[in-house]
């Protein structure tokens, strides 16, 4: 995993890229803690995560641990990703709202969401059981 910071006028731009998980996420965590302290409240720490190959369930700890401490300090996070590596773990367990995402850096950094692609929709179908119940599947 690779990882830079820099300075985008008062606000600070955490770029990641590689596999975030288990056997990184010490190193990330503590890059986002140096970066919350550098950042001036209300301005933005952007996370930009569009050369992520993989994020697993510790990163998204690491993510939403910052976003935590963020939010208490007035500093807002917001990630840039539009790849399925970090979207569909983000959508799936539910952090949209919590994790916002951004298509771009400049969109995180003005506060623009990125678009949806309706694949974060859930389809549901349903089938009878083998008693004459319904069975309702859920995938995406």
């Amino acid at each position: 995993m690779g990882l830079t910071t820099e300075r985008h006028g008062p606000s600070l731009v955490v770029t990641v890229d590689g596999e975030v998980d288990l056997s990184t996420c010490d190193v990330l965590e503590k890059q986002l803690e140096e970066a919350l302290h550098e950042v001036s409240p209300p301005h933005p720490l952007v996370i930009d995560l569009s050369a992520v190959t993989f994020l697993g369930s510790s990163g998204l700890a690491v993510l939403l641990n910052a976003q935590k401490v963020g939010a208490r300090r007035g500093t807002p996070l917001r990630l840039v990703a539009t790849q399925r590596a970090v979207c569909r773990p983000v959508e799936a367990v539910g952090l949209s709202d919590a994790l916002p995402l951004h298509g771009t850096v400049v969109a995180a950094l003005t506060g623009v969401p990125a678009p949806r692609t309706g694949e974060e929709m859930l389809h549901l179908e349903f089938v009878p059981d083998h008693d004459g119940t319904s069975v309702t599947r859920a995938s995406r």
